[in-house]
Order: structure tokens, then C-alpha cells, then sequence
């Protein structure tokens, strides 16, 4: 069993992919959620940055890689445009050559890399135990407040198969698709105990201007 704090790694992981989600079209906000603003540093820049800590290759998942290009990552086009943050986990899926793949997007200005790793942590502690062959849970998506974040959340690459099957058939919605998975799902005590802090500011999201705005105000807070 992993210990509190055995996450902690000195380096990235080279066995797992950050795919950061920039897709969506921000149309509540009014405009690019990603390139937003906070203390100085826009949204997917922090975004970049928390998942360099733990991630050993970065995928973009965006349609519009002109908008991005100053960040210096391989964007990737939806296979299936227009078909949400499916489609853009879908595509970076398939672009990956890792095993493991840590998907965030990119309008949760406060993810950090303690929950990350925490997560990378439980799927390596999970793989393999007990019976040797076993290849370990498909994701590894935190609980937090009572609800599933997979927008937050640790995949296998081969989980890319079932996404394919899914957008063929327009059938779009992530709960179920993430109900179909071998998935360890983590409450969220456990990751306050691996954390030594409460992982529900990590998983605060931006859709609306207010948003943005409380944003502001909880990062002057720090």
C-alpha cells in the first residue's frame, strides 16, 4: 500500500502523457477561457506548467494550434470535431505514446501537482499487486464533494478505444463511458491524506465571467 507522501517523485514520469483539454469554445465566458489572465500568467501557461512537474511529454488537445503555438507543445486536432472534451481526450489518446495519460483542462486554474501525483501514485501502487499480471485500473479519476471529475483524472492509453467507439455512435456523454471502465475512483479524504491538504480548490472551474472573477479573488488570497 502507498504511503502518505509517497507520491512525491524528484523528476516527471516519463511512462505518463499531460493531455490539457483547450477546445472547448468558451462561449459562457465570452472568450478564450485558456488565455485568460490569473496574477500574470494565463490559464494554460499554469496549466503547462503543473503538468511539466509530473508528466514527462505534453499533448495539447486544441483546433486552433496558432493560439498556442508560443507555449512551445504539440497541439492535436480533434479527430471528431465539435464533439466536446470526448473528442479531445479521444485524439490525444491516440497521439500518445504512453501507457498512462493525465488529462486536465485547462479552465481549473488550481490544479496542482501534489493532486496529480497523488493520482499517478495510487495507479502505480494499484498495478500489479496481488496478481502479478494484473494490469492495474484503466483510470484513476478523484471524487470530490460527492462527484466524479474525469476532466481531472489519470487514463490508459487503451482506453482511447472505447472513446472511438463512442464518438461513432454519438454517444457523448463522459459519465457513462467512465462507468464502463475498470476505474479506481479515490474519495476525496484519501487524497486530503496523500495531499496534507484538501484537494476541492484543485478542482474549481471557470465557465462563466463570475468564475474568472472569484478566480481573481481566490488567488489574491494566497
Amino acid at each position: 500500500m502507498m504511503e502518505v507522501g509517497e507520491w512525491r517523485r524528484s523528476s516527471p514520469s516519463e511512462r505518463v502523457a499531460g493531455i490539457i483539454l483547450a477546445g472547448g469554445a468558451s462561449r459562457r465566458m465570452g472568450a478564450n477561457k485558456a488565455l485568460l489572465s490569473l496574477n500574470g500568467e494565463s490559464l494554460i501557461e499554469r496549466t503547462v506548467r503543473c503538468l511539466e512537474q509530473v508528466c514527462g511529454r505534453i499533448l495539447l488537445s486544441a483546433n486552433d494550434p496558432d493560439s498556442f503555438r508560443h507555449l512551445g507543445v504539440e497541439c492535436v486536432p480533434d479527430v471528431y470535431p465539435g464533439q466536446g472534451p470526448m473528442a479531445g481526450i479521444h485524439a490525444a489518446l491516440m497521439a500518445s505514446d504512453r501507457p498512462w495519460n493525465m488529462v486536465a483542462a485547462c479552465d481549473m486554474p488550481f490544479i496542482s501537482p501534489a493532486l496529480l501525483g497523488a493520482l499517478l501514485g495510487l495507479a502505480e501502487a494499484g498495478q500489479g499487486q496481488g496478481d502479478p499480471a494484473a494490469a492495474g485500473p484503466e483510470a484513476v479519476i478523484p471524487v470530490i464533494q460527492g462527484r466524479i471529475h474525469p476532466l481531472l483524472a489519470l487514463y490508459r492509453k487503451e482506453t482511447a478505444a472505447g472513446l472511438e467507439r463512442r464518438l461513432q455512435e454519438g454517444e457523448l456523454r463522459m459519465t457513462d463511458w467512465v462507468e464502463e471502465l475498470d476505474a479506481l475512483l479515490v474519495p476525496e479524504e484519501q487524497l486530503e491524506a496523500l495531499m496534507g491538504c484538501s484537494p476541492r480548490k484543485a478542482v474549481f472551474n471557470m465557465n462563466r465571467p463570475e468564475d474568472y472573477e472569484e478566480a481573481c479573488r481566490m488567488e489574491a488570497e494566497d
